[in-house]
């Protein structure tokens, strides 16, 4: 706080000392203070928000439904403790390498236990059929992973249809046909096979994943 001496008024020619006044701080200079001790505790705060933060497991690239996830795969994703998300922690990283993606994991999510497996694919008892079809032979919207369809012989009408799972699904080629993988129960991967040998095979869509 500022001091202005003031000079006192002479009695008999004689000069008292002089008297100090005191200086009201300004109105700027408070406000001055006020904001640099907002801005110290905004900071503190941003400092403590930022550090009440866990890490966990998200996903780096795509990997589909029945491949196997590998370290490349994988990033570190910090989230807020209390987010309340199913999530896997990052310091548990390695036990979900090797595991099988049992649903398409994209960019950008955050990993979830069940959304990785140990079941490879095919599993036991299970086969896998590619089967080149064209125009007319499966639905005009596009086949996803997990789709399940109905496989049937277009040219025995006797011959039971078989319930498949669509693994991927290929773009189409100059010749019009496009390659469907088929996950199916072994005991009838030779029928679905022959079906696909002959082309008469035809896609039934049942089910969307």
């Amino acid at each position: 706080m500022a001091l202005t001496t003031v000079p006192p008024p002479t009695t008999n020619g004689v000069q008292p000392p002089p008297v100090l006044r005191r200086r009201q701080p300004s109105r700027l200079f408070l406000l001055g203070v006020v904001l640099a001790v907002a801005g110290g505790l905004a900071g503190v705060y941003v400092y403590l928000s930022a550090d009440d933060r866990t890490a966990v497991v998200g996903v780096m690239r795509a990997v589909p439904y029945g491949q196997r996830v590998v370290e490349a795969d994988l990033r570190e994703v910090r989230l807020p403790a209390d987010s309340g998300l199913a999530t896997v922690a990052w310091t548990d990283v390695r036990t979900v390498l090797g595991q099988v993606a049992s649903t398409d994991l994209r960019p950008g999510q955050t990993l979830t236990r069940d959304a990785v497996g140990a079941q490879p694919v095919p599993g036991a008892g299970e086969a896998v059929v590619g089967m080149s079809v064209e125009a007319g032979q499966l639905p005009v919207m596009p086949l996803d992973v997990r789709d399940e369809v109905l496989v049937i012989d277009g040219k025995d009408p006797v011959a039971p249809s078989v319930r498949a799972v669509v693994l991927g699904a290929g773009a189409t080629d100059v010749s019009g046909h496009r390659t469907v993988d088929l996950l199916v129960s072994e005991g009838v991967a030779a029928q679905v096979a022959r079906s696909a040998a002959s082309g008469d095979a035809v896609l039934v869509l049942v089910a969307r994943r």
